[in-house]
């Protein structure tokens, strides 16, 4: 058999090896790369290797250089049945069934050239099945999940996961997703943990776990799919709760209890990417929704990326939160209420420009501002980031209908609307009950000249009995210094949250509380410590715009 490498079998291999090596070594912004859809997609084929061109990884850039050269429009097409075929890779002949042999038995003149004969059919079959739709999904190694999950169930990462309706971990059943782990939703789709259920999601800063649409890259959007909804038996303030988005009388949407140490599960370096359908008119499914979960829950390094409605919403419980990521939510990035008493540090929102609202939205209860158990979070270490946004009114905190709620060392800075609006006077009365103060706050650049924290309310505008935001929060609050952020325009696919070592964001703050949740030592306001090199965002995180 002929050794001469055809440009299609070499094209071939170079992208195979393409593939092994991230797969071996990874590197910053790609995820696990579908070989079958490398082949077949060429603008997919032709953003990879133009990436792999200019990576900081040396052997990946001599691939994607390499590659470069020789990827022309009809590299793939062209030739296929052209004899010899090349030498194939014998991974890739694996990967499609062949297994090779390294034992080499004698055979005389006329065995050699049947079997150098067959060998070639043997290589013309595998090529062709390379390209085969048949073959697609054994190569990308991909299963569609749907209906109900029962009993303990695991999801490997080397298979990547395809959401197709509303999947449901039943009461009893426990759903475990390895590290690295890809799992696509198709439109319509969403996993629902019920009260009963419970999720492992363990990822780490190097294989986080991904939850995204099932579009291809470049075509995905905020509410390609629905999301993921935790629900536990926490105390809520509402009887027979049932979650948004779902039909009223599917009981398993139902949450809420009596137990505040509920546990719905662990979600951990985990990303949501374009979640956050609209199943009827105002009714929609966020990029994660957490519906009465309690204190053991673990909800650590999540970012929640373009979700169409809100990036978190917490309907009561008293989960807690730590090193969460929410950028581009099309409405309010964290929102809570139904009496949500849990705990944050450590948050960094990003909210671009026009898109979206509040960076927090916080009711208590909608119809019953006094309703019992009153949403009285406490948070710590904040940074609530805007872009700015010409086109849009965005506040960085709404605070509305009885909520309380303790707001410790943060940097509000960007926006285009205020800073803080406290809305209605039961929201007010929390103030002098002890459910709702600030301490250790930063703002700059608010308002459309950068300098109106609060606005003035007249008239109907007058929503909180006269009271004065600016006079009260204030008085123990930073206004107008610049906390030194080291890319001063901040990019949506290229952000940095870092601030200078010099950043006044290093004084002031106010003492973190002890106990084994929180952090003592991050002795200042905001979310990244100042002059840090390394953040808790590094590695895990990706800002796809598409």
């Amino acid at each position: 058999m002929s050794n001469v490498t055809s440009p299609r079998a070499k094209l071939v291999e170079m992208l195979w090896q393409l593939k092994k090596t991230y797969d071996k070594q990874g590197d910053k912004g790609v995820r696990y790369i579908h070989f079958n859809t490398l082949l077949n997609d060429p603008a997919y084929r032709k953003e990879l290797i133009d990436q792999a061109a200019v990576s900081s990884n040396p052997d990946i850039r001599e691939l994607g250089i390499g590659l470069q050269n020789i990827n022309t429009s009809g590299a793939l097409t062209q030739g296929r049945h052209d004899r010899p075929v090349g030498v194939i890779n014998p991974d890739i002949a694996e990967t499609v069934g062949y297994k090779t042999s390294s034992e080499k038995p004698k055979q005389g003149p006329l065995g050699n050239a049947v079997i150098g004969f067959a060998v070639i059919v043997l290589f013309v079959v595998i090529a062709a099945a390379i390209f085969s739709k048949d073959l697609s999904q054994l190569i990308s190694r991909s299963q569609v999940v749907s209906g109900s999950i029962r009993g303990e169930q695991i999801w490997t990462s080397d298979k990547t996961w395809i959401l197709d309706g509303i999947v449901y971990v039943e009461a009893g059943a426990r759903l475990v997703v390895e590290a690295g782990t890809i799992v696509q939703g198709r439109p319509g789709s969403a996993l629902l943990v019920t009260r009963d259920g419970s999720i492992q999601a363990r990822g780490t800063a190097l294989a986080p776990i991904v939850f995204t649409s099932s579009a291809l890259a470049g075509k995905r959007k905020a509410g390609d799919w629905g999301g993921l909804v935790l629900l536990g038996n926490a105390p809520v303030n509402t009887a027979d709760a049932q979650i948004e988005g779902l039909n009223a009388g599917d009981t398993r949407g139902m949450f809420g209890g009596s137990d505040p140490r509920d546990n719905c599960g662990v979600l951990e370096y985990v990303r949501v990417e374009f979640a956050g359908y609209e199943v009827y008119a105002n009714n929609e499914l966020n990029g994660l929704t957490l519906g009465g979960c309690g204190s053991k829950t673990i909800i650590r390094h999540v970012q929640v990326h373009r979700a169409l409605d809100d990036g978190i919403e917490i309907f009561g419980g008293t989960v807690d939160l730590r090193h969460i990521l929410i950028t581009g939510a099309a409405d309010d990035s964290l929102d809570w209420d139904m009496g949500w008493t849990g705990r944050v540090q450590f948050l960094q929102i990003q909210q671009y420009s026009g898109v979206g609202d509040n960076a927090f939205e916080a009711d208590n209860r909608e119809g019953d501002y006094q309703a019992e158990p009153i949403s009285e979070p406490t948070l710590y270490n904040v940074t609530l980031l805007g872009m700015n946004s010409q086109e849009k009114y965005q506040r960085g905190m709404t605070l509305r209908r009885g909520t309380g709620g303790h707001f410790n060392n943060m940097i509000i800075s960007g926006f285009s609307g205020e800073a803080i609006d406290i809305k209605d006077t039961e929201t007010v009365a929390r103030i002098d009950q002890g459910k709702m103060s600030f301490a250790g706050l930063m703002m700059s650049d608010i308002g459309l000249d950068g300098t109106h924290f609060f606005a003035e309310e007249f008239g109907d505008q007058n929503d909180d009995g006269g009271f004065d935001e600016a006079a009260y929060i204030s008085e123990g609050a930073s206004l107008g210094i610049n906390p030194q952020f080291l890319k001063v325009t901040q990019s949506e696919s290229e952000p940095d949250y870092r601030v200078a070592a010099s950043s006044p964001a290093k004084d002031n703050a106010v003492a973190v509380p002890q106990g084994e949740f929180w952090d003592e030592a991050a002795n200042y306001r905001g979310a990244i410590r100042p002059g840090a090199v390394v953040t808790w965002t590094d590695s895990w995180t990706a800002f796809p715009l598409k």
